[in-house]
């Protein structure tokens, strides 16, 4: 076990270019069938670090974060082999605030981010029966949201900046 990297060196960028790497890998030897990707929580400690607050625990209903002014957060993720579809994860509550919404490319690098108010989303993404939720789509989330792209982008540079070990 030598020959493997020391992990604890590693910036977040590198680990989760790493992690896609052995998972298509993997895919490739037909050992495992979808691409999940921990960008999900990754995007949740992105939205935590540019807004403070409380992150909530995994199993807190609606939403993620609860900023010092009591604001809820629901954030969601997509990496760049989501985009062709282009729908988010479900929102099965509307017992939040606001919504972020982060876009990765393959490189990792947050290349867009949203925040939708809870009422637009109710408003205008049609409940699925199929997925017991409102999906929405990226389009969607551009038309009705604020670009905070800069600020999602500066946070994640905070956390890639130094590994833990350095």
């Amino acid at each position: 076990m030598s020959n493997l990297p020391d992990l604890t060196r590693l910036t977040v960028k590198e680990l989760l270019l790493l992690e896609a790497s052995i998972v298509t890998e993997l895919r490739r030897r037909e050992l495992v069938r979808t691409s999940n990707k921990p960008i999900g929580d990754i995007a949740e400690h992105i939205v935590w670090l540019a807004r403070g607050g409380v992150l909530e625990p995994t199993s807190t209903k609606s939403h993620d974060i609860t900023t010092a002014a009591e604001q809820r957060i629901q954030v969601k993720a997509m990496g760049v082999r989501s985009v062709a579809g282009g729908k988010f994860s479900p929102f099965r509550s509307d017992d939040y605030h606001t919504a972020v919404f982060l876009v990765m490319n393959a490189s990792f690098d947050v290349v867009e981010a949203w925040e939708v108010q809870a009422a637009h989303i109710t408003e205008n993404v049609t409940l699925s029966a199929h997925v017991r939720g409102r999906q929405p789509t990226l389009g969607q989330v551009r038309q009705y949201g604020t670009d905070v792209t800069a600020e999602m982008q500066e946070a994640y540079a905070r956390i890639n900046a130094v590994s833990p070990a350095a």
